[in-house]
């Protein structure tokens, strides 16, 4: 129990934490150095997701108010067919809806190529993204492809309109797999694309996004799931199916500890479920991840449902109290399977490192080693013969059945 009150008081400091990336010197550690683009380029960071590198350079507001930086921004596309994307948001929110983008690609000649587009609500709806002009001044574009890395540089020179405020720049970036003429397809849909925005200082180079936030929720999330769901409640099976009418069970033990096992598994699951449903929420991308949702949401739904046996169950002489068992311990079956799928459902969504996976399917294989352990002796228990009956028995003849 000490273990799982530790959890739970390490869990805010988890969703406390914050990156903050500043400017750097254009380096070798950076690969837009390697580009004769980057040539008058200072100030450099790597971005959170994708692999992505920005610089900046002259950084200068006119009278007007009127913003001119250079810019030079390097990722790694999907495919050598794919497109790299950057752009600024005069909204509120750094947000793909409403982005003033720079896009670049390799043209079927080979050579790349920087366009812009004005990315609107009819691209997330499927239309398709042509290029267009935009409020932004845009001059001395160019692209670059290197064929031993694989990464795509464009660079331009902007102009951003007043309305931009460069003390909270709201910028995206992107990479797709392949581009249509001069119209780009639809990113993968995974966190590291929907991630890619944040709000960004251009002085300073500090940048905050909402996955600042998300990243602890979305650890606590992941490891109340695997604990709660996948790891506690079926060690309450384990209680309730083996130990049951056990030599080593009195006065009904093993009934308590289930009990109580399932009812702690129940609470983290349930929170761990209430985070989810919040992240989907606050991401806006919940149809990207349709099936985890709608798994999480039956686990929930037949979880409360076996909680609720508590006070729903018929009693022990009651006629339809074998119908009631087998319910039981067919959803109980069914619930675990369902949690497994869900949780390896997370990994596939969450990419943490590999080690987390391979924990728990060190989990998973320990507690099946247990209950193959504790199904093979109940098995050779009820196959040995009685040795009491048969001495029994042997010591009593009128008790031997006699065939004339």
């Amino acid at each position: 129990m000490s273990l799982f009150l530790a959890l739970v008081l390490l869990l805010p400091s988890s969703l406390c934490h914050r990156t903050k990336a500043q400017w750097h010197t254009c380096d070798s550690g950076f690969s837009i150095s390697a580009t004769a683009m980057a040539r008058n380029i200072t100030h450099c960071r790597k971005l959170q997701t994708l692999g992505a590198e920005l610089g900046i350079n002259n950084y200068s507001t006119t009278p007007n108010s009127s913003t001119s930086i250079d810019v030079v921004f390097s990722a790694l596309p999907p495919t050598p067919q794919g497109w790299i994307a950057w752009g600024v948001n005069p909204g509120r929110h750094p947000q793909m809806v409403g982005t003033r983008a720079l896009i670049a690609f390799n043209q079927p000649s080979g050579m790349p190529v920087v366009n812009t587009y004005n990315v609107t609500a009819d691209t997330r709806r499927g239309c398709k993204l042509e290029p267009s002009t935009i409020e932004v001044g845009v001059a001395n574009k160019a692209a670059n492809y290197s064929d031993g890395t694989g990464r795509l540089t464009m660079a331009a020179r902007l102009t951003l309109p007043p309305e931009y405020n460069v003390s909270k720049l709201n910028h995206v970036w992107q990479v797709g797999p392949r581009v249509v003429g001069t119209v780009p397809l639809a990113h993968a849909k995974t966190l590291h694309n929907f991630d890619s925005k944040e709000t960004m200082d251009l002085e300073s180079g500090v940048g905050h996004s909402q996955r600042h936030h998300d990243i602890g929720l979305r650890e606590a999330h992941g490891i109340l799931s695997v604990i709660g769901w996948g790891t506690l409640l079926p060690i309450g099976v384990i209680v309730s199916r083996y130990f049951r009418g056990s030599p080593i069970d009195t006065k009904n033990k093993w009934f308590y500890a289930h009990v109580g096992i399932q009812i702690l598994a129940f609470s983290l699951g349930v929170a761990a479920w209430g985070i989810g449903l919040s992240l989907m929420e606050r991401s806006g991308q919940y149809r990207a991840f349709m099936g985890h949702r709608i798994v999480g949401i039956l686990i929930f739904c037949l979880a409360t449902l076996q909680v609720m046996a508590l006070w729903l169950k018929p009693k022990m002489l009651d006629k339809y109290r074998k119908y009631w068992n087998i319910y039981h311990h067919f959803v109980g079956y069914s619930l675990i399977v369902l949690i497994i799928v869900n949780i390896f459902k997370g990994y596939a969504i969450l990419k943490p490192a590999p080690r987390w996976k391979w924990a728990y399917i060190g989990i998973l294989i320990g507690l099946s080693c247990v209950a193959l352990g504790l199904e093979i002796s109940i098995w050779f228990v009820f196959l040995k013969p009685d040795d009491k009956k048969a001495q029994t028995n042997a010591s009593d003849p009128s008790k031997t059945s006699n065939p004339n």
